[in-house]
């Protein structure tokens, strides 16, 4: 399966488990953060991201660059357990 296809999925069983006025709002932040202009200065499918280094989910410290000779990355930020 793709990642469009795996992400996909993924919005339409969130969809069935998150509440009709949650959605609403998310949505309204979502058009608000759009409407910012945001999107903007972000990176776009296809452009290079700066070299970073992040902590991990252990707190250890890991380089992209380190991470891009082994393959493609994907960065994933964990808002922790609420």
């Amino acid at each position: 399966m793709s990642l469009k296809a795996d992400i996909d999925n993924l919005i339409a069983q969130s969809s069935e488990r998150i509440p009709p006025d949650i959605q609403k709002m998310m949505a309204a932040d979502t058009e608000r953060l759009k409407q910012s202009g945001i999107e903007d200065n972000s990176l776009k499918a296809g452009d290079k991201a700066p070299s970073f280094t992040l902590p991990n989910a252990k707190g250890e410290q890991v380089s992209s660059t380190d991470l891009l000779v082994k393959g493609p990355v994907v960065l994933s930020f964990y808002r922790g357990g609420w």
